[in-house]
């Protein structure tokens, strides 16, 4: 059985800096041309099996954003399909969830009605116990909390009824 790699090269970043922005708007785009822009705009090379890293995804900017701001993106679009980022020495690899974190690492979605998600995602981000991530998801006005059961769970907590 043969192992394929997809290995997705920026020959330059759009900027070093981080100080061009750009238009991220993808919808319903296949997941590896996403992936192959934030590469271009970024300058990060990225590796993944194409075979376990498909299908489509929708990543809408609500105004310019900076590389940075693409990448985390990404980031957030990728947890929603169960993928995480991993930095190694080659390049940054694209994974399933559940083979990097273990049993304890989960991922939820809240969907907000009466708040906005970026206000939401960066207050909780004050508060979030270490290792526990909590990113907007603008096209349903949710976040994503993810990280060991424990700190999501207490996260989790914030929302419930007493």
């Amino acid at each position: 059985m043969g192992l394929s790699l997809a290995l997705v090269l920026a020959a330059e970043p759009a900027s070093a800096s981080g100080g061009d922005r750009v238009r991220l708007a993808f919808e319903n785009a296949d997941i590896q041309a996403v992936i192959a822009e934030v590469a271009r705009l970024t300058g990060t090379t990225f590796l993944f099996d194409p075979a376990r890293v498909k299908g489509k995804i929708t990543v809408l900017a609500a105004g310019d954003v900076s590389p940075a701001q693409a990448l985390k993106l990404l980031r957030s679009a990728l947890a929603l399909h169960g993928h995480v980022l991993v930095a190694r020495p080659e390049g940054t690899w694209i994974v399933p969830a559940h083979e990097v974190a273990g049993p304890g690492f989960v991922v939820r979605v809240i969907r907000l009605t009466y708040a906005d998600a970026d206000d939401v995602a960066f207050t909780l981000g004050w508060v979030a116990p270490p290792g526990v991530r909590i990113v907007p998801f603008h096209p349903t006005n949710s976040i994503v909390i993810s990280g060991h059961t424990a700190g999501v769970e207490r996260m989790l907590d914030m929302f419930r009824s007493p």
